[in-house]
């Protein structure tokens, strides 16, 4: 039986739900990550995902209010050597934490999260959506391109890193 999913911008009292949904998923999908210490983002959530006006995080709840997925936009930095001065400053949009839990995968709700963010996108004023993505991540990649991503760089390190863009439409 299929159950109701409400996705919504994430509010403060749900902050803390989120985390710890963001830190259980990210054990899972990267085992190899050894340092427990939590990355800056989910450190500083609210800085840098609420309070920005072009950045936003999405949350995927199930009628009981469990955090089953999550996604976040904010302007892509520039940080990734690989892709150093690929955007134009402030015209890129990072796509982050698409986090879908075990048994809500391959039911709709990542696509249902990144429509929201594509839209917030959108209205936000980027003109290209940017993520990467793993080899090891089984049906990432595909997933994406299901969504209209497009793969322009497959490094093949470490890390099997892909990365993917799409423009980013307009929704004037």
């Amino acid at each position: 039986m299929r159950t109701a999913v409400c996705v919504n911008e994430v509010t403060k009292g749900q902050i803390p739900a989120v985390i710890d949904f963001m830190v259980g998923i990210r054990k899972e999908v990267f085992p190899m990550i050894r340092d427990e210490r939590l990355p800056e983002d989910m450190l500083n959530f609210e800085r840098i995902y609420v309070e920005p006006e072009d950045a936003s995080f999405f949350v995927a709840a199930a009628e009981d209010g469990r955090v089953i997925g999550t996604i976040g936009v904010l302007r892509y930095d520039d940080r990734i050597e690989a892709i150093r001065g690929r955007y134009h400053q402030e015209s890129a949009a990072e796509i982050v934490r698409c986090f879908v839990g075990p048994a809500a995968r391959r039911s709709g709700v990542g696509s249902l999260l990144f429509r929201e963010a594509a839209r917030f996108a959108a209205d936000a004023g980027y003109s290209k959506l940017y993520l990467h993505t793993h080899h090891f991540l089984s049906g990432a990649a595909e997933f994406w391109q299901r969504q209209g991503f497009s793969i322009f760089l497959d490094q093949r390190d470490d890390w099997e890193t892909i990365h993917m863009e799409m423009a980013c439409c307009s929704n004037s």
